[in-house]
């Protein structure tokens, strides 16, 4: 088949779905060998990120805006370059064209907590996310969740919906015991002796407000400093989110390390004495995972997909309860046994979740939308 992938997101920043693609696309090329993948940019810089594949073809469609692009560009190449799929990792498709469509689903948070997005963003998802979701000819979520979340608020048609789970590198994200390179993380950090770690964008609906006013509730009683690694995005609700640190008198508990390297997170992991990750909403939540992996007990929500991912291997919490989180993470930080056994269980869980599993399972999916398979 010739499958075409609409790349316009890939200029985003490293998280999210630009992660995603990056850690799917080299594994399609590798798995699907028997397909041409057309990879349609719309930043002209971007041709040649994948020339080394024998079975990748780069074009720029070059019309500005995101609508148009996606409405007009990428199906004039569907025409000209006779594509039977078009294949976006984020969630928009063309809805004139030929050729079979997918997408990928990552989470639902518009339609189950819309409060936390600008008008503007509500307006725009929830108009077009529900005619994405029914003029696909299937689409893919990143967990039961989410796919639960699609037919409940979009009335999507179950059959057509694939769950696929996201992945992590196994090679990347491990149990570190090199004293050495821990001790280099730390000094590189300035990682204080005790401490409790957040990863992620810093956005409302991560619920950054709650989990501080959690640690000031158990500050007095514990060592642990709260080191924050994530990019800080500074929308008027997520400055909210922030100013409690102040309000709360924990300033000289809080410490902000930026975003982080993918090469130094194990280690930050590993050092750390928990992963509190109480979030409103996760459509997977790939931090999770990246955790477990690297023997870090973990306190998270009980809602959405956190519960589908961590499957028993953490303590679950009502993510709108201080006092719940507050006592989760006293309790996990107390019990060395039930930390010891939550973090056995999370190593072996996190054996479920590879990219390349990811990769084979979309291939299925391309394969059965395509005509040249069943999906398993």
């Amino acid at each position: 088949m010739r499958i075409g992938v609409m790349l316009r997101h890939y200029e985003q920043h490293e998280g999210g779905v630009k992660h995603y693609t990056k850690m799917l696309l080299p594994l399609l090329f590798s798995l699907g060998s028997k397909h041409q993948f057309v990879l349609i940019y719309q930043n002209p810089k971007l041709r040649g990120t994948y020339a080394r594949y024998p079975n990748v073809e780069e074009l720029v469609a070059q019309m500005p805006g995101t609508f148009l692009w996606d409405q007009f560009a990428v199906p004039w190449v569907t025409r000209d370059k006779g594509l039977d799929i078009i294949f976006n990792p984020k969630f928009t498709i063309p809805f004139f064209t030929r050729c079979k469509t997918i997408f990928v689903l990552h989470g639902s948070e518009w339609f189950v907590i819309p409060d936390v997005f600008p008008w503007y963003d509500q307006l725009y998802t929830n108009r077009l996310v529900p005619l994405y979701c029914r003029h696909a000819d299937a689409f893919i979520c990143v967990a039961e969740a989410v796919k639960t979340d699609a037919v409940k608020y979009v009335q999507a048609d179950p059959d057509k919906i694939f769950t696929v789970h996201n992945g992590i590198d196994p090679r990347q994200f491990y149990f570190v015991d090199d004293r050495k390179h821990l001790q280099a993380v730390r000094v590189k950090y300035q990682l204080p002796e005790k401490y409790i770690v957040w990863v992620g964008q810093i956005v409302s609906r991560k619920n950054v407000k709650r989990l501080l006013q959690a640690f000031a509730q158990i500050a007095p009683e514990i060592p642990h400093d709260l080191v924050i690694a994530g990019e800080q995005r500074f929308g008027a609700k997520d400055k909210e989110e922030l100013a409690v640190i102040k309000e709360l008198g924990i300033e000289q508990r809080v410490r902000f390390i930026g975003w982080v390297s993918h090469d130094d997170l194990p280690a930050i992991y590993r050092l750390a004495d928990l992963f509190p990750f109480p979030s409103l909403y996760e459509g997977f939540g790939i931090p999770l995972v990246e955790a477990m992996a690297c023997g870090c007990p973990i306190v998270t929500a009980n809602t959405c997909a956190p519960p589908e991912v961590v499957a028993g291997a953490a303590l679950l919490v009502d993510p709108y309860d201080v006092a719940a989180i507050a006592e989760a993470m006293r309790t996990m930080l107390r019990d060395t046994d039930l930390r010891e056994k939550l973090v056995a269980r999370g190593l072996q869980r996190a054996k479920d979740f590879s990219w390349e599993k990811c990769a084979r399972q979309v291939l299925d999916v391309l394969d059965s939308v395509g005509g040249s398979g069943a999906v398993n």
